[in-house]
């Protein structure tokens, strides 16, 4: 059996698979500080464990005001799964007096079913963090899976078991008396280790292997504009992930290697297509087709109140 055919076949014997979403673009800052995340990052795994059996977290990554997760069961439970995790955090966020309202926070399903967009969306949820938050990298951020993907540190993680350690302590740390878990859970740090719950390994498996993965996060900015379009998502892309993007769209349609080079308007159609497509500043526009940013203002009018990015 081909690797290919071994991570189809492996595919095939698990689902349904979802990538569970919630929109980010109107909804106010939820996890506003490191405690906040924290206790966003326990909150996912007690949830998990709620579910033990029913559902699969392959990965996931929580951001300022949204969430991203990856996972397998049947819809119906699934979807509990989500209303628990809500109505937990509403209740946290109801007990430190917070102006965050998520009462109207709603999830978007997108069923994954095929292996090519199953890996697209691994990927494209585990960058997600990196792209908002210049410290950090699709291998580093801390507030998700992402980091323990294909990294032989989770090896020598420091391992702190939930069963050694007290019910009052854990009481007071989820903030419940359901404090049951499984014995593989532990903390690394003062969060319960995605590694300890989520199927890091079966998620490894529906890639050919690690250069397979790394070029999923590196390199299918198309595939990544596609999932954002689906998801109504906003996506922030490098520099160098427009400049690929814009090499690629000036040698199929003008047949020209290099984007500085074409003429003024086929820059202007160009700069329309990494605008709309792959949400290319004003700023990154004129850094990678050397255009007048006054000319790339005028295509591209910002309304008032609203500022440019860098």
């Amino acid at each position: 059996m081909s690797i290919d055919d071994s991570c189809e076949f492996l595919f095939s014997e698990g689902g349904p698979y979802w990538h569970l979403c919630t929109p980010g673009e109107f909804q106010s800052v939820i996890f506003k500080e490191r405690e906040d995340y924290v206790f966003g990052m326990n909150l996912v795994a007690w949830c998990v464990a709620h579910y033990e059996g029913a559902i699969k977290i392959y990965t996931f990554q929580l951001m300022s005001n949204h969430f991203h997760f990856v996972l397998s069961g049947d819809y119906s439970i699934v979807y509990e799964f989500f209303a628990l995790l809500k109505k937990r955090l509403s209740r946290y966020l109801a007990s430190k007096n917070s102006d965050t309202d998520i009462k109207k926070l709603d999830c978007n399903f997108f069923e994954v079913k095929d292996l090519q967009y199953m890996r697209t969306v691994i990927a494209y949820v585990n960058r997600n963090g990196y792209l908002v938050d210049r410290d950090s990298t699709p291998y580093n951020y801390q507030w998700g899976a992402n980091r323990f993907f294909f990294s032989p540190a989770i090896e020598y993680e420091t391992r702190k078991y939930l069963s050694t350690v007290s019910k009052r302590k854990l009481g007071a740390i989820f903030s419940t008396h359901d404090i049951q878990f499984p014995e593989t859970y532990y903390f690394t740090g003062n969060y319960v280790s995605p590694a300890s719950y989520c199927s890091i390994t079966a998620a490894e498996q529906l890639y050919r292997n690690a250069h397979d993965y790394f070029h999923f996060v590196s390199r299918r900015v198309e595939s990544f504009s596609d999932i954002a379009k689906e998801l109504g998502d906003y996506v922030a892309y490098t520099d160098e992930e427009i400049y690929a993007a814009a090499v690629s769209i000036s040698m199929g349609n003008y047949k020209m290697k290099s984007p500085k080079l074409l003429g003024v308007s086929e820059k202007m159609q160009l700069a329309k297509e990494l605008k709309y497509k792959y949400n290319a500043s004003i700023k990154q526009m004129r850094r990678i087709l050397g255009m007048d940013e006054r000319l790339l203002n005028e295509l591209f009018p910002v309304p008032a109140g609203f500022q440019t990015s860098k």
